[in-house]
C-alpha cells in the first residue's frame, strides 16, 4: 500500500455498504439485462464525523493482487449527503459480459474486485464483486414457440325482412357459424439461467481486551517563591502650577480702648559695689 494511500486513510475512512446488479424483472427474457452496477459507501473523517460535499470518484475492476482487467470510470461531482453516497457503474464507461467470465477464478468462481479512489486518494480494501452482478453476464433461456392460430368460423346467414304495412314477423336468425379452431397450445417457458454462488462472509474478529487505567502520579512539592521584583523608577516630577494673585489687605480695624496701668512692681535688690579703683600717681609740677 502506497504513503498516499496509507495518509488518506489517516483523513478519510470508506465504509462499503452494497455492491449489487441493477437488474429488470426476470418476468420477460426478452427484455435486455440492463449492463449497471448499484454501488453505495458511506465516507467519515478519521474521528468518525459524516462528510458532506461533491467528490470525483475513480473505479476500476482488478483481481486480487489489484492487476487491472480492462475496465476503468470517472464519475465528476458524486454529491455525498452526511457521508452516504450511491453511484451506477457503467453509466460513463459501458460495461460488458465478458469482464465478468474466465479467468482469474477461484473455488466460488470468478475472482473480480473494485477499486475505488475519492479526488485522487486510493481507499482500502478493494471490494470483491459477488454474486448478483454476474446476472450480466448469464445466459437466457429459450424463448417458447407460439400455438398455431386456429381457422376463422363461418359466418351465419340474414333472416328474410318481414312485408311493409303491418310489421311482419321478425325474421328468424340465422344460425350462428361454428367457432374457430382450438388455440394453440403454449410453448414451454425457457429455462432459467444458472444463478452464481454467493460469497462466503467473513467471520468477525476477537475484540481485544481493554487495558488498564494507568496510576495517577504523585504531587510534585510546591517550588519556591520567586525573589521580589526591583522597584519601578520614581516618576518625574509635574510642572509647578503658576502663583495665584495676592489679595487685597483688608481694612485696619479700629484701635482698642486704652487699659488700666497695671501695678508697680517690687524694687529689686540693689547691685553689689563696684571695686575701687587704684589711685593715680601724682605729676610732677612743671617749673
Amino acid at each position: 500500500m502506497s504513503s498516499s494511500r496509507r495518509d488518506f486513510l489517516q483523513r478519510l475512512v470508506m465504509r462499503t455498504l452494497s455492491l449489487s446488479w441493477v437488474g429488470a424483472s426476470f418476468t420477460s427474457w426478452s427484455q435486455s439485462v440492463p449492463m449497471l452496477l448499484n454501488y453505495q459507501g458511506q465516507l467519515t473523517s478519521a474521528s468518525g464525523t459524516a462528510i458532506t460535499g461533491s467528490y470525483t470518484m475513480a473505479f476500476r475492476m482488478v483481481d486480487a493482487s489489484g492487476n487491472a482487467l480492462g475496465w476503468t470510470e470517472t464519475q465528476n461531482s458524486v454529491a455525498v449527503s452526511n457521508g452516504f453516497f450511491a453511484v451506477q457503474l457503467g453509466s460513463a464507461s459501458a460495461l460488458s459480459a465478458s469482464l465478468l467470465q474466465g479467468p482469474p477464478t477461484d473455488s466460488f468462481g470468478p475472482v473480480r474486485y473494485l477499486e475505488v479512489t475519492v479526488n485522487g486518494e486510493l481507499l482500502a480494501p478493494n471490494v470483491r464483486i459477488l454474486g448478483s452482478a454476474w446476472a450480466i453476464a448469464a445466459p437466457q433461456g429459450p424463448t417458447g414457440a407460439a400455438g398455431a392460430t386456429g381457422p376463422i368460423g363461418l359466418t351465419g346467414g340474414v333472416g328474410p325482412t318481414g312485408s311493409q304495412g303491418l310489421q311482419g314477423p321478425t325474421g328468424v336468425q340465422g344460425i350462428a357459424g361454428p367457432t374457430g379452431g382450438t388455440a394453440g397450445l403454449v410453448g414451454p417457458t425457457g429455462s432459467q439461467g444458472l444463478q452464481g454462488p454467493t460469497g462466503y462472509t467473513g467471520p468477525t474478529g476477537d475484540t481485544g481486551p481493554t487495558g488498564s487505567t494507568g496510576y495517577t502520579g504523585s504531587r510534585g512539592a510546591t517550588g519556591p517563591t520567586g525573589p521580589s521584583g526591583s522597584a519601578g523608577l520614581d516618576g518625574q516630577t509635574g510642572p509647578m502650577g503658576p502663583t495665584g494673585y495676592t489679595g487685597m489687605t483688608g481694612p485696619m480695624g479700629p484701635t482698642g480702648n486704652t487699659g488700666a496701668a497695671g501695678p508697680t512692681g517690687p524694687t529689686g535688690p540693689s547691685g553689689d559695689t563696684g571695686v575701687t579703683g587704684p589711685v593715680g600717681s601724682t605729676g610732677t609740677t612743671g617749673t
